[in-house]
């Protein structure tokens, strides 16, 4: 999506993996999508990334839960993206196999921007 002040955000790649880690909220064998995005700023001004909040909607638009296991080697957005800039972060969520053909992603990355929505097949 590209926005008029010169930032623009993609889904740069999408991953599929199964969670393999024991323990305290782990579910060994959940399958997972990593979705990567990235942030370009070739805007005047600085983004605040520490407040960007991913959602993510099945094929019937019920919020997908997060993951964290340690194999999904998520990495959240932050910190300030300069003019010029370019900034990757890594999400999983434990999406059904039955709704990779249809989600919806919404990142909201700053209170300045409308949220971007990308909707379609995970692959």
């Amino acid at each position: 999506m590209k926005y008029g002040d010169g930032v623009s955000l993609r889904v740069a790649d999408v991953s599929f993996a199964k969670e393999t880690q024991r323990g305290p909220g782990s579910f060994p064998g959940r399958p997972f999508a990593v979705i990567k995005l990235e942030i370009a700023n070739k805007s005047g001004k600085a983004l605040n990334l520490d407040s960007t909040v991913i959602t993510v909607l099945d094929k019937k638009n019920a919020p997908v839960s997060p993951v964290y296991a340690e194999e999904a080697d998520v990495q959240d957005f932050s910190g300030t993206l300069k003019p010029g800039k370019k900034a990757a972060a890594r999400y999983a969520f434990a999406v059904p196999k039955s709704s990779r053909s249809k989600v919806t992603v919404v990142v909201d990355f700053d209170g300045v921007h409308t949220s971007a929505v990308f909707r379609g097949k995970l692959s």
